[in-house]
């Protein structure tokens, strides 16, 4: 799967081209259109460099509607991730020479909405597993409805072949259940098996050769004293992911306003019935919340910078109103933290929510 918050670099390169094009089509659902939505083209840069190259992800971009994260339970356990998530394409390549323009190839593939870092190369693709392997804590209420304990564990999307298989352990007692693939694709999955909601679970990938190729495990905490908070945010891979930030939260309400200054319409003015000479207008207010992840272990940092390098967040208060809402990442720097340097470790993060408090929608 390729990203497409990242270049990815079409290559046409023929030896005595003058010039090239490609033909770009683009769907999320149903079958390829009959037209391209795009078509580009370039002439060779010399007569000594016939190498043209494009990047496509800016177009592709454009095709995907993140929405909000879907925790509905019925959709958790091998089911096709939503095709609002993925974007696919077909390319046709076209050179020049000699004036004749020919095919010079096709390619086709999908794109997710995730990023490649600059140490992982040129036209990196996402791993199987959209969710880096480590260990992962999510809040466990006995006191929440089993249908709100379910949907608030969370889950990871997969790409799968047929006959791979999802395999979950039971933390406690070992028990195991396992999905065995029967069609490939991008797959949505339950990081707990509904089973193993208070005690957590071990969640593997096996390949078709009995090999395990991805492990993470799922860990339940209980938070006695506070509401935990669920931020949800599309992560590097262009999947939903989901983090509790199980301490202390703090609300922030920011007034803001234009003023003008304006003389008495008439003299002698009163000054306790005039209404001053100061005036407010445009006035509106936007909130804010700071929230503590709670102790955390190693590797935590990593899943700490794909939130704040997210554009999709929400925030969920679930014990409150059950709502998620559009927020943005405020904090802009993050010192990584590490068992041996720091102790126990705690991630304090600041979040606007993306909306003002006042309806101004016109």
């Amino acid at each position: 799967m390729n990203l497409a918050r990242s270049p990815y670099i079409v290559e046409i390169s023929v030896a005595t081209q003058t010039a090239s094009k490609v033909k770009l089509y683009l769907w999320t659902t149903g079958s390829q259109p009959a037209s391209p939505q795009y078509t580009l083209d370039k002439l060779i840069p010399a007569s000594n460099n016939f190498n043209t190259y494009y990047n496509i992800s800016p177009y592709v971009r454009e095709y995907f509607t993140m929405g909000g994260y879907d925790y509905d339970t019925a959709n958790f356990f091998d089911t096709a991730t939503s095709t609002n998530y993925i974007v696919n394409y077909h390319i046709e390549k076209f050179k020049t020479i000699g004036g004749v323009e020919s095919s010079a190839g096709t390619e086709t593939g999908q794109f997710m909405n995730g990023y490649s870092k600059y140490t992982e190369g040129f036209n990196a693709t996402t791993s199987d597993v959209l969710l880096e392997e480590g260990t992962y804590l999510y809040h466990y209420d006995s006191s929440f409805s089993t249908t709100q304990r379910n949907a608030l564990a969370g889950s990871f999307d997969a790409e799968l072949a047929v006959g791979e298989k999802i395999k979950y352990t039971n933390l406690r007692t070992g028990a195991t259940q396992i999905y065995t693939i029967s069609a490939a694709g991008v797959k949505v999955f339950g990081r707990i098996y509904t089973g193993n909601l208070a005690d957590g679970n071990k969640v593997e990938m096996i390949n078709t050769s009995a090999a395990v190729i991805w492990t993470a495990m799922f860990k339940p905490v209980c938070e006695p004293k506070y509401s935990p908070i669920v931020v949800d945010f599309v992560n590097k891979h262009g999947s939903w992911s989901r983090m509790f930030f199980m301490k202390v939260n703090k609300r922030t309400t920011a007034i803001k306003s234009n003023e003008y200054k304006f003389n008495p319409q008439t003299l002698p003015y009163s000054p306790t019935s005039d209404g001053g000479q100061m005036k407010q207008f445009n006035k509106t207010g936007n909130e804010s919340i700071t929230l503590n992840s709670g102790f955390v272990n190693d590797g935590y940092a990593e899943y700490i910078e794909q939130l704040m390098l997210s554009e999709h967040v929400t925030i969920l208060d679930y014990d409150a109103n059950q709502n998620s809402f559009p927020a943005k990442v405020k904090t802009q720097s993050l010192q990584k933290q590490t068992g041996l340097n720091d102790g126990t470790m705690n991630y304090t993060l600041d979040f606007d929510f993306a909306f003002d408090i006042i309806n101004n929608v016109t």
